[in-house]
């Protein structure tokens, strides 16, 4: 039991990390979340040991209660949607599904570490079970590691340019319109601008879905910040595909507090692919006739 609970409470404990997603926050969430890993593992570490001793009772117990996790996702779902209303540039909805969807599946996962932590142990005693409850943190690891959308699309440095007076481009990529001439000395100062290209099929169809590129636009802002606040809809950072033409690229304009590129560029390629998006495909002419 000890040599699975360890494992499966320290599969939950190596991804609780707010890098990629800025939750949880501290020391609530944590707090929360190290909780829910203590009972996960043990759940799952005890589970062998009360069939084992005939303890049919203590295992259907145990089974009742890790249906509980199920309530984690609502939880995390309200949590996140109650905290959009009070950021500048918000996460979305594609995006707090997905967060909420990882953090009930971590659960599960430490579960079933733990309980094949034990199981090893047992099976071939103390060092068997710590080499191979090593193996299954690795493996699990793997298995819940997603696709970035850097793994998808090309992310460039664009200018940032006015057309007509008033339209903000990001390189070829028309933005909005900016009708405040400070506003427009701001962009040209202080602002960054990348261009999203797409590699293949798959990397069109995220770049298509408006809640992967409002989770694009909030990595960005929460790498270098944006210089934003309520009621200047110019400030917004936003990132829009290429219209008319239908190429499949896509934009993004910032006015940064930290005006780092490549801080900029690396937020945006680690950004997770949502769940709603990690087996569409889509591809536009343009994108096929450079296939060909």
């Amino acid at each position: 039991m000890i040599v699975g609970f360890t494992a499966g409470f320290l599969s939950r404990l190596i991804s609780l990390r707010s890098g990629r997603t800025h939750y949880p926050g501290y020391p609530s969430g944590y707090i929360s979340q190290i909780a829910l890993a203590v009972i996960a593992a043990m759940i799952g570490s005890s589970i062998l040991t009360s069939l084992l001793g005939k303890e049919f009772t203590a295992a259907t117990f145990l089974t009742l209660a890790a249906t509980q996790f199920r309530d984690v996702r609502n939880t995390e779902r309200k949590t996140l949607e109650q905290e959009e209303h009070l950021i500048l540039v918000s996460r979305g909805a594609g995006y707090i599904e997905g967060i909420a969807i990882t953090y009930e599946a971590r659960n599960y996962l430490a579960m079933l570490v733990a309980l094949l932590g034990s199981a090893l142990t047992l099976a071939g005693g103390l060092t068997v079970g710590i080499i191979g409850s090593v193996i299954v943190l690795i493996i699990s690891e793997i298995f819940m590691s997603g696709k970035r959308v850097g793994d998808l699309i090309d992310v460039q440095p664009a200018k940032i340019s006015f057309d007509k007076g008033s339209l903000l481009y990001a390189g070829d990529v028309m933005m909005m319109e900016v009708g405040l001439p400070h506003s427009r000395e701001r962009y040209e100062k202080e602002g960054l601008a990348v261009v999203l290209t797409p590699k293949d099929e798959r990397g069109q169809a995220i770049l298509w879905n408006v809640s992967q590129r409002q989770a694009i636009t909030y990595e960005a802002a929460a790498a270098v910040g944006a210089q934003k606040d309520i009621g200047y809809p110019e400030q917004s950072p936003l990132c829009r595909m290429e219209m008319p033409a239908g190429t499949g690229k896509a934009g993004l304009s910032i006015l940064p507090v930290d005006r780092d590129m490549a801080k900029l560029i690396k937020a945006i390629k680690n950004t997770p692919v949502l769940e709603s998006d990690k087996w569409s495909k889509m591809s536009s002419p343009v994108l096929k006739r450079k296939e060909m």
